[in-house]
């Protein structure tokens, strides 16, 4: 495995996982002021479906 193969695989690893990187910062910073969100992953869900179905929406 050389450089090139190895810096491949860790972009794509940080690409992937900056979805979940933010959510979990976000659920940080609202857990330490003192608000209990029990729906991140509901909202990630459902983020990821809306962005997926919006190309196919008509538009006008």
């Amino acid at each position: 495995m050389n450089i090139q193969t190895l810096s491949l695989i860790i972009s794509d690893t940080l690409r992937a996982a900056t979805p979940l990187i933010l959510a979990a910062l976000g659920e940080l910073v609202t857990e330490k002021s003192g608000v209990l969100n029990l729906g991140v992953e509901g909202m990630m869900l459902i983020g990821a479906v809306a962005g997926f179905g919006e190309p196919f929406c008509p538009t006008h």
